[in-house]
This record gives structure tokens, sequence and C-alpha cells, in this order.
């Protein structure tokens, strides 16, 4: 029988505890969940208890002699101090989205990775959405449109992340793997009655004359998460990411799966050195670059109801 592979979750509360819900129903041969580590050791004693599991009281605790890989579903700005301790030790990361918030976060963890061999696989969860792999095989020449928009129920959660960030990035990550960053062109709007963290529209063209519009909103009002994509051969497709759904000219062709599952499932064979990540540490940090290029006037001008800012 396989060694079963030594995990620890350093943030097991939302994001956390999905990874942890995977793992102990699709993954229980082949994984052991070691402990838990949350921000103080009396909070993660007590997720401990609740979950049934170890936990470590601090962060030195976790090293290759007792655990084989790590998951850290922290809040974005502490991912590139933590993954970076962890990484220089040798240990692969599975490191929720977005992998840092700042460039040179991205760098950091980087070189910790050169430096201790190891690899960093970022959770752009949609991208192992099974419509959006069977998306990239069916497009039968170039993209031409994209419009999309995801929004959240949770308007009073305040994260002081930016829409963008917060949410749109799912959506950033998909349309980069399509595209690329070969951008002639942004521009950013919101609502004028709602906040830069509630709401943002992201409006891209491409200078192979791709033109992509996204929004991300978080108001008290039904879930929408779509998109829609044309191509240059006049081919519609629409994907609900809500059923995992992909529709071709209004036939559907593929509904259902668990693109957390996918994930996880490729962080473990990387860590098996059988795969390499989907979503790499530089593609990781390319997206993230898009999305300051996106922010990178919201913070100062909020007030205005747009700003637009070209690439060079």
């Amino acid at each position: 029988m396989t060694k079963k592979i030594r995990i620890a979750i350093i943030g097991c509360n939302n994001m956390g505890q999905k990874h942890l819900k995977v793992l102990r129903e699709k993954f229980s041969e082949q994984v052991e969940i070691v402990g838990i580590l949350n921000s103080t050791p009396e909070s993660s004693k007590r997720r401990a208890e609740e979950l049934n599991l170890p936990y470590f009281k601090n962060i030195d605790d976790i090293n290759p002699q007792n655990v084989d890989a790590v998951i850290i579903s922290t809040p974005g700005n502490t991912h590139s101090e933590i993954g970076a301790i962890f990484l220089s030790k040798g240990l692969p990361c599975l490191i929720e989205k977005p992998m840092a918030t700042t460039l040179q976060g991205c760098k950091k963890l980087i070189e910790a990775s050169t430096k201790g061999k190891s690899i960093i696989l970022t959770g752009h969860t949609e991208n192992y959405n099974p419509a959006v792999e069977c998306l990239k095989k069916e497009l039968e020449s170039p993209i031409v449109q994209i419009e999309g928009i995801r929004t959240s129920k949770n308007a009073s959660n305040k994260t002081n992340i930016s829409a963008i960030q917060e949410l749109m990035i799912h959506d950033l990550a998909i349309v980069y793997s399509l595209l690329g960053d070969d951008l002639k062109k942004i521009k950013t709007s919101k609502r004028q009655d709602l906040s830069w963290e509630n709401h943002a529209i992201a409006e891209l063209e491409y200078k192979n004359g791709a033109k992509v519009k996204l929004e991300a909103l978080r108001e008290n009002r039904d879930v929408e998460r779509y998109m829609n994509i044309t191509d240059k051969s006049g081919n519609k497709f629409h994907i609900d990411f809500m059923s995992k759904s992909l529709y071709k000219n209004g036939q559907i062709l593929t509904e259902g799966g668990n693109p957390l599952q996918k994930e996880l499932e490729n962080f473990l064979n990387c860590i098996r050195k059988k795969e390499t990540p989907k979503v790499n540490a530089q593609e990781a940090t390319n997206i993230l670059k898009l999305c300051l290029k996106l922010e990178q006037n919201t913070g100062i001008f909020q007030q205005m109801h747009a700003c637009e800012v070209v690439t060079r």
C-alpha cells in the first residue's frame, strides 16, 4: 500500500474546511490530516476539537519530519509570509487564491520555492471546473468576445479587499488561461452607489481584437455566476458556474463535477511528481498583475465612476 501523504491545513475555517471535507470524502486512503493551525492556539484547539483533528500550537512545529505538504487558506495578505516558511523547508504548498496580494509577495514565494526545491500550486479552483476544461477543447477558432458576471450575497461582509481581487479574480484566471496578457486597453468602473469592495466592472481589449467585459458584485440578491464566450467561427458558449455546465450554441456539453476535488488530485499528483501544477506560480503572479492593473486607480479615486488605463 502506498504511504499516505501527511498534510497540514493552515487556516481551517471557510476554504480550509472545504479542503478538509473533500480530502476526507475522496482521498482518505491517500491522505492523513496530521493537524491544523489557526491564528491562535486557542482557535486551533477549538476548531480541532470540533473537527476531531490534531492541531499544532505554532508554525515552527510544522516541518518535513512530521508533514509532507501544506494547504494554506489564510487571508490573502498572509500568504507570502506563511508560504515562504514552508516552501523554504522543502514542503509543497497549495496556496489559496490569490497566491499573494503583492508582486513582491509572489516573488518571495517563488524564491522560497526555488530555495527549498518545492512546488507551489495556486488554488484558482474554477480553472479545474469541468465546464472550463471542456470549453478549451471545444473552441474551434480564436475568441472574439467574453462577457461574465460573478455575484455574492455577502454585501455586509467587509473584507477590505476589492471585488476585483475577491470575486473577479476567478474569472480573470480563466480569461488569462484563454487569452494571456497581450492587452491593448483596460477600463475599470463601478456603480456610484457602491464601493470598490462591493462592485467592479472590467473591460479589457486585447491586441488581437478580443474584447472582455466582467462584472463582480456583492449585493443582497440571487447569486449569478456565468460566462458567455463567442469564437471567430460564430460559436456561442455559455458556462453556468453554479451547475458547472457548458453549453455550445444552446446544446449542453457537460454538467456537474467537483473542481476542488480535481484541484486536490492535481496537488497530490504533484507531490508524487506525477503531474505539474495546473496553475503554477508564474501564472498566478500574472493573474495578480492583471488584478493590480485593474485596481491601480480604484483605491485612489473612490468617488470616480470610471477610470481608464492604457497599457504599454
